[in-house]
């Protein structure tokens, strides 16, 4: 276990990139519009928010406390970019991939019973279900060229996270021989309806004009990979820049939603909310 070196932050300032009254109105309520008028099917828009401290923080102690706080997550920590990473983008064993796709969340509650109605909701909300349908799907027909076969499990079932419920489906599939490369398998399905939108063209278009940002490693893969081809990629969200050698005490966070055309804005709101407790949690934990 990583021990404190120090010195260590004292103080913090977070401050949203952009305002969120504009998030909500400028970017994502444009975005569903632009949708329901028939332009696209989904877009991912992320917000950002930094935060700025007065020492830089220990990355090997954000890495031990998200481990402890997300056993099941994918974590790592690569040039001081770090994740506790919930969504499987794919991984290659063999002849056997596998990915995990998340789309749709509800926040958490403390309350068991009101925590339980959340996820309950979550597996019956139409617009949850139609967005992660769009996953789904997409993600069975960037796979079939690469196997002799591949199919996902016929519904939805809740991924449950420190923070939040998400919607999750298995899909796993048998590789055609030669069996592609798990570089190859993620570079044909990077980036997802999850992380980008649908149709992909489109959503990335839109992304580029509305979001204000720059993404850097947010929602790219990062995994391993051996000399045989076998490895796993996560898809980089719950995740943060602590620092560069530049600003070495300024961390970028962000966190995405995904729009289709009967989202609310303030829920989408509410749900980066909610997205950004997994990193900050880490951080700012005394």
């Amino acid at each position: 276990r990583p021990v404190p070196s120090g010195p260590h932050p004292t103080t913090f300032e977070m401050t949203s990139v952009l305002a969120p009254e504009t998030w909500r109105d400028d970017i994502v309520a444009v975005a569903r519009d632009r949708i329901a008028a028939g332009e696209l099917n989904k877009a991912v828009l992320a917000r950002e928010l930094t935060v700025t401290t007065n020492q830089p923080f220990d990355v090997a102690l954000v890495v031990d406390r998200l481990a402890a706080r997300f056993p099941t997550a994918m974590i790592f920590a690569i040039d001081r970019f770090v994740a506790a990473s919930p969504e499987l983008l794919v991984s290659r064993i063999d002849n056997v991939v596998r990915a995990h796709p998340l789309a749709g969340t509800a926040p958490r509650s403390s309350n068991p019973a009101a925590d339980a109605e959340l996820a309950t909701n979550l597996l019956a909300s139409t617009k949850d279900q139609r967005e992660h349908r769009i996953t789904i799907d997409w993600f069975l027909n960037e796979l079939l060229p690469f196997c002799s076969y591949v199919d996902a499990e016929p519904e939805p079932t809740i991924v449950t996270m420190a923070n939040v419920h998400h919607l999750g489906t298995a899909v796993e599939g048998v590789l055609s021989s030669p069996p592609a490369s798990v570089l190859e398998l993620a570079g044909a399905l990077h980036p997802t309806p999850a992380v980008g939108g649908d149709p992909q063209g489109e959503a990335i278009d839109l992304i580029d004009e509305l979001e204000r940002a720059d993404r850097g490693r947010y929602a790219g893969p990062t995994g391993w990979v051996d000399a045989s081809g076998n490895g796993a990629f996560a898809v980089s969200v719950r995740s943060a820049q602590i620092g560069t050698e530049a600003e070495p005490c300024v961390t970028r966070l962000f966190a995405g939603v995904g729009v289709v055309a009967d989202s609310d804005p303030a829920a989408e709101l509410a749900e980066t909310r909610a997205k950004f407790q997994a990193m900050l949690g880490a951080l700012l934990q005394p």
